[in-house]
């Protein structure tokens, strides 16, 4: 019986491009899952809180509120904690 078969090193080769082929599908079903996570979590809850100053009965939460809106700088916002101390 004269039998022929594949030569170790085209199996090997053979196993290799099976492997960066299996490797490649499982890196780009990766990265859209990731993707769509990164985008579910973007439109979650801490996207969507409104706090309204206005509301607020503590003065210095009203000043928080106005530093992470911006229109207070930092050393405004340091004084005026100082002073509520």
């Amino acid at each position: 019986m004269n039998r022929k078969g594949l030569t170790p090193l085209m199996a090997t080769i053979m196993l290799l491009a099976f492997a960066l082929v299996i490797g490649t599908i499982t890196m780009n079903w990766g990265k859209g899952y990731v993707e769509r996570l990164t985008e579910e979590q973007a439109v979650g809850p801490s996207e969507s809180i409104v706090i309204n100053p206005n509301a607020l009965n503590d003065p210095l939460k009203v000043l928080m509120v106005n530093y992470i809106e911006g229109k207070i700088t930092k050393e405004e916002y340091d004084q005026k904690v100082r002073e509520f101390s």
